[in-house]
């Protein structure tokens, strides 16, 4: 099994600019895969944002630590930057970070404004020319912190925004299905351009996890999936794959599980 990157399942050059779901389920390691894929873009000169509605930001650090993405050393090389959505509404303790930033306050009516001035007032210097992924960790987070109505009319308003002034950056929203409604995650499914979906599955003594590329923008796409495991070296968590099934017949498990 090799180790995953973006280029393993999608040639890179044709997900640049748009917006891929990854999809998980509760028992699922996939939570880690758009932290993963962060970290290969910004090891390629990219610039990295995250908007982070689910953790503390001493948490997140730790969990990106895990497979290697040092958050701290990336914000001080002025290559990425977090906008800390978690810490705004909880009133957690803000470390003396620089590129992180807080809003006043949390308001499904005035988010997507202050985060937009962000960008243009905050980043864009930083940004360049340099192409951008933006991380939504976690889009269950942002629904279960301003209700999923709310959520996916604030989604529509970002993938806007994104047409019309950032035009080459890619968006990834990460989402744990069990947390939100089937409703929400097939709207979810639906305005995204690369769909990947990973399922768990626990059996006595072990657990098995398939990735299901299920959608993507590339001439001559096939849906595939492929088998997936965690790996651990040194302390850090290593994502390794194997290529499973590429037929629509396939691209299940086996009977068995």
């Amino acid at each position: 099994m090799r180790e995953l990157h973006i280029s393993d399942v999608l040639p890179i050059e044709c997900i640049l600019g748009s917006t891929i779901a990854i999809v998980y389920d509760t028992y699922s390691s996939a939570w880690q895969i758009p932290l993963v894929f962060l970290k290969y873009v910004l090891e390629r000169e990219g610039f990295g944002v995250i908007s982070n509605y689910t953790l503390p930001l001493q948490s997140l650090i730790k969990k990106a630590a895990s497979i290697g993405l040092d958050v701290k050393r990336e914000l001080f090389r002025n290559r990425m930057a977090i906008i800390d959505l978690f810490g705004t509404r909880y009133f957690t303790v803000k470390p003396d970070l620089p590129n992180v930033f807080y809003l006043d306050k949390v308001e499904p009516e005035t988010i997507n404004p202050k985060i937009e001035r962000i960008y243009s007032i905050k980043l864009s210097r930083a940004i360049g020319k340099r192409p951008v992924i933006r991380v939504i960790y976690t889009l269950d987070g942002a629904a279960m912190m301003l209700g999923e109505d709310h959520t996916l009319k604030l989604l529509n308003q970002t993938l806007a925004y994104s047409n019309s002034v950032l035009r080459s950056s890619t968006l990834i929203l990460s989402l744990n299905q069990d947390v939100v409604s089937k409703k929400f995650v097939a709207w979810t499914s639906s305005v995204s351009d690369v769909i990947l979906a990973v399922k768990s599955f626990l059996k006595e003594g072990e657990i098995k996890e398939y990735l299901y590329v299920t959608a993507a923008p590339c001439e001559d796409f096939e849906p595939a999936v492929y088998l997936l495991r965690v790996t651990r070296k040194k302390g850090i968590e290593r994502f390794k794959i194997r290529k499973v099934g590429s037929s629509a017949s396939e691209l299940r498990p086996s009977a068995e599980e």
